[in-house]
C-alpha cells in the first residue's frame, strides 16, 4: 500500500495530487528533505490531514524532499511506524509496498523491521554500501517488484531509489505507483501497482533476518563504490 513521492530540487508537486494521496493513505505521512549542507530535515504525522500535508511541504518545496503517505496493512497506526525510519545519523528510507518478513514486535510495520533489523546494523558499519550499485539490485532482488524504497543520504546528499523503473514519472516528480491517488484525473494508468494485497505474488520473500542477510551484503562491502 502507500504512496512515494520523490520530487527534485526546484521542481513543484501539483497541489491537487497532494490532496487526492492524502484522501487515499490516511494513516500518517512523512517528508524528508534536503535543507542543506550535509542535513536532512524530517516530519512526520500519524494522520494524514491535507492541510497538515502542505503546509510541511511548503516549507521545503524549493528543496529535493521524498513524501511517504501511508495507507496501513501492518503494524500500529503511531508516530514510531510512520515513514520515513532512521537507519543512521544521516540516512532515512522509505517504503511502499509489503514485505513478508519476521515481524517480532507486536505492532510493529513491516517496513519498521526491515528498516530496524535489517538495513539499520548494515548501513550503520558501512553508510557508503548503500551507493554500491550490486547492492542496490540485491536488495532489488530481495523485495522484489511490488516493492520500493527510497533512501536519503545527507552526507553525500544523494538519493537512491531501488525499483526507480517500477514506478512513473509525472510532471517531473516520481510516483512510487499509480494505485492509491485518483490516477484517471491526472491522466495515469491505474495499473501502476507497489502491491496488491489480493495476490500471491505481491509479497516479496524476505527470509533474510539476522546474520543470514548480512553474511550475503557483507561481499558488497569490498566492491568499488558506483555512484
Amino acid at each position: 500500500m502507500c504512496l512515494i513521492i520523490h520530487k527534485p530540487k526546484h521542481v513543484k508537486i501539483n497541489v491537487d495530487l497532494l490532496h487526492s494521496a492524502s484522501e487515499h493513505n490516511p494513516h500518517g505521512f512523512g517528508l524528508m528533505a534536503f535543507a542543506g549542507p550535509q542535513k536532512i530535515n524530517i516530519i512526520r504525522s500519524q494522520h494524514t490531514r491535507f492541510d497538515d500535508l502542505r503546509r510541511a511541504y511548503s516549507h521545503f518545496a524549493k528543496y529535493e524532499c521524498v513524501i511517504h503517505l501511508r495507507l496501513r496493512t501492518r503494524g500500529h497506526v503511531n508516530n514510531t511506524n510512520t515513514h520515513p525510519f532512521k537507519l543512521t545519523n544521516s540516512i532515512y528510507m522509505a517504503h511502499n509496498g509489503t514485505l513478508e518478513i519476521n515481524c517480532r514486535v507486536p505492532g510493529r510495520s513491516d517496513s519498521w523491521h526491515m528498516a530496524n533489523d535489517l538495513l539499520s546494523p548494515l548501513l550503520v558499519d558501512n553508510p557508503r554500501i548503500l551507493h554500491n550499485r550490486n547492492f542496490q539490485s540485491y536488495i532489488a532482488d530481495k523485495i522484489g517488484a511490488n516493492n520500493r524504497m527510497v533512501f536519503m543520504d545527507a552526507d553525500l546528499q544523494k538519493t537512491v531509489i531501488i525499483n526507480q523503473s517500477l514506478g512513473v514519472e509525472y510532471q517531473g516528480v516520481w510516483l512510487s505507483n499509480t494505485k492509491w491517488f485518483d490516477s484517471a484525473r491526472f491522466g495515469l494508468s491505474s495499473n501502476i501497482s507497489a502491491n496488491d494485497s489480493s495476490n500471491d505474488y505481491a509479497y516479496a520473500k524476505l527470509n533474510l533476518l539476522g546474520d543470514r542477510f548480512r553474511r550475503k551484503t557483507s561481499k558488497f562491502s569490498c566492491c568499488a563504490y558506483s555512484y
